[in-house]
């Protein structure tokens, strides 16, 4: 089970789901039979693209990952494979509105096997799947876009760009520590741009900014950035696309949606230090 979990990153499974709930606050809409369907789509599909990535990259985990879960033994090509096309398919079965949930489908598959060779091509792609999820109430629920949704959706598309270069840079043996930093602070900061953009942004800021300036002091006063140090730094801000959410629900007026987000972090947290989630 163990190694079942490692191979969908555990800690982050509920990422996506609180991405379509953000996109509920943002545009002020309750939840329904509709919205839940699509953020347990939102869910499969990301846990079929953690499974399907480790799928593609099985040889080369081999030299460079040999723990992770294919290399190991742990879990044969063929059952990830399987279960991998399994989640694609019952991701778009569930959504409310397929099609969508096909694209971003599509976008996962793309990535996975082709586009993250090219690693700008690869970063856009990621940024446009997570945009795009935040997007999702929007697109599924058939119902007007609000501009503070669009920041956000954009927003979050950056944040992620930012997050997926600074994984190509994990891998390299020697990384000037200012382009970790960039990257590091650029995805907090344009959070940030999009909360204040909410309804009520004021305690939202207060502690998306409080969050920054210390990521800031940390990273400056840090000289040594090797493989760990960056592991650990992606593994903040992939569970701060939680705290990010559930900033955009707090700044919405949706406090109960804000817990449960955060909530849903610190398990995720908790599970990071035993299942690796980058």
């Amino acid at each position: 089970m163990i190694a079942y979990l490692r191979l969908l990153r555990a800690g982050l499974l509920l990422s996506p789901a609180a991405d379509v709930t953000a996109s509920l606050a943002l545009c002020g809409l309750p939840w329904s039979m509709a919205a839940a369907r699509a953020a347990i789509a939102s869910v499969c599909i990301y846990a079929a693209g953690m499974v399907l990535n480790d799928h593609a990259d099985r040889r080369h985990d081999a030299r460079a990952r040999p723990e992770r879960p294919i290399p190991r033994g742990d879990v044969a090509a063929a059952t990830a494979l399987a279960l991998g096309l399994t989640l694609l398919g019952a991701g778009i079965a569930l959504s409310p509105q397929p099609w969508f949930h096909a694209g971003l489908a599509a976008l996962v598959v793309g990535y996975d096997y082709a586009l993250k060779h090219v690693v700008a091509l690869g970063a856009l792609t990621m940024g446009t799947l997570r945009g795009l999820n935040l997007f999702s109430a929007s697109v599924v629920l058939a119902v007007p876009a609000p501009p503070a949704l669009l920041y956000a959706a954009l927003a979050y598309a950056v944040y992620i760009v930012a997050v997926t270069l600074l994984g190509v840079l994990e891998d390299e043996p020697r990384v000037k520590p200012k382009a970790i930093i960039s990257l590091g602070l650029l995805a907090p900061i344009v959070a940030c741009l999009a909360i204040g953009q909410t309804t009520q942004a004021q305690l939202g800021l207060a502690l998306g900014g409080a969050l920054l300036v210390t990521l800031w002091i940390k990273a400056i006063r840090r000289r040594d950035w090797d493989q760990r140090a960056i592991r650990r730094l992606m593994t903040f801000l992939l569970l701060g696309t939680m705290l990010y959410t559930g900033l955009l629900c707090l700044g919405s007026g949706r406090p109960i949606e804000a817990g449960a987000i955060w909530v849903a972090a610190w398990l995720g947290r908790r599970i990071s230090r035993t299942i690796a989630i980058t």
